[in-house]
């Protein structure tokens, strides 16, 4: 090979390179993350969603799959529910009966121990230059799980929380009390059900170099049962939207949303008593990286029951989603989440985990 063709290919090697470099983000845009409280599990739930629309006629699509741990429960079980000879809390269908028929007056008591995998595939579609259809289709698992132990090694750091070595590891329980009667009870694990669909649009509002603003509008289906009653009935919200990029390196991302949610159940009632929300995030994605872009996002949602004594649904929360972005290629990126609840006021799910792949044809 001679001296100029050394050189031409030398060149044509470093001008790939750079190019390989300079090639754009398939933009998972932030993470979707979500909380996995049981009583979330059935109605519309916020998520963030990204504020840029993806070009007309392009398509992105994505895996996710989320496991969360839970273990929360009313004070009033702490307190008073009955304990076997080694002083761990014991909780079966006829103990809890007895125990619910000593309780006329409290309006809701709850004891979730449950570990929740949701699997989901979701795709978006630009319709115009300004408008995006998105849908998300999944499928629900709820079993003992094997995060227990990784949790309470996490807390034996200085984390503590109560209960959580007064009973069994990596069981399943789901007990809700309302004026002395158990309304639902289950220690049988649900494998791979399908959920929802939840179908979206996304339009830019305005655009200039370094502020996206656009609505979100979406309405999630009732087509499934949740534990052969529970079911949502046309959810739907809201949003405002936005991306701020103050610098090339970096990009802020939030929103806020009313989600107006009007669960059923078997009876035709709200055995969960679950409200109408106000919730939203913020979070900062650092883009200065050609290969990895760190994350870090803060949602809230306010109170998710009217209930007060005997529990803290009536309170907001915040979790935390902590993560990286890790470009795959030139229109793969793959999304690692690290999930935890902030406020601790037993109305979210402790810990979890989210792998997300992201695509865009």
């Amino acid at each position: 090979m001679n001296r100029v063709s050394m050189l031409s290919l030398c060149g044509s090697l470093v001008f790939g390179l750079a190019a390989q470099a300079e090639a754009p983000w398939p933009d998972p845009g932030p993470p979707s993350t979500r909380d996995q409280f049981p009583l979330n599990l059935v109605p519309l739930t916020y998520r963030p969603v990204g504020a840029n629309t993806i070009g007309q006629g392009a398509w992105r699509f994505s895996f996710q799959v989320t496991r969360s741990n839970t273990f929360e429960f009313s004070d009033l079980i702490k307190d008073r529910f009955g304990k076997d000879s080694s002083g761990r809390i014991s909780v079966d269908q006829a103990g809890t009966a007895q125990f619910a028929s000593s309780l006329p007056n409290e309006p809701l008591v709850y004891f979730f121990d449950a570990e929740i995998q949701r699997t989901e595939f979701s795709f978006r579609y630009g319709l115009t230059p300004a408008t995006d259809l998105a849908m998300t289709l999944g499928w629900q698992s709820v079993g003992g799980g094997f995060m227990d132990g990784l949790i309470e090694d996490f807390h034996k750091l200085g984390f503590e929380q109560t209960g959580r070595n007064a009973i069994a590891q990596n069981q399943l329980t789901i007990a809700i009390i309302q004026k002395g009667q158990v309304i639902h009870f289950t220690q049988t694990p649900v494998r791979f059900r399908p959920v929802d669909p939840v179908l979206a649009v996304i339009h830019r509002l305005y655009e200039d170099p370094s502020l996206t603003l656009s609505f979100l509008g979406a309405v999630q289906i009732p087509a499934t049962t949740f534990a052969g009653e529970f079911r949502s009935n046309w959810d739907s919200s809201a949003d405002v939207i936005f991306q701020w990029r103050p610098t090339h390196n970096q990009a802020f991302n939030g929103g806020v949303a009313y989600l107006r949610r009007d669960m059923k159940g078997g009876n035709g009632v709200n055995p969960f008593l679950i409200k109408d929300q106000i919730a939203g995030h913020l979070g900062w994605e650092w883009q200065g990286w050609s290969r990895v872009r760190p994350f870090l996002v803060l949602v809230y949602h306010d109170a998710l029951t009217s209930q007060g004594p005997g529990a803290t649904l009536d309170k907001p929360s915040v979790i935390h989603d902590l993560g990286v972005h890790v470009r795959l290629g030139a229109r793969t990126a793959m999304t690692f989440s690290y999930i935890n609840n902030i406020t601790h006021n037993e109305n979210t799910a402790d810990m979890g985990l989210a792998l997300r792949l992201t695509v865009r044809p």
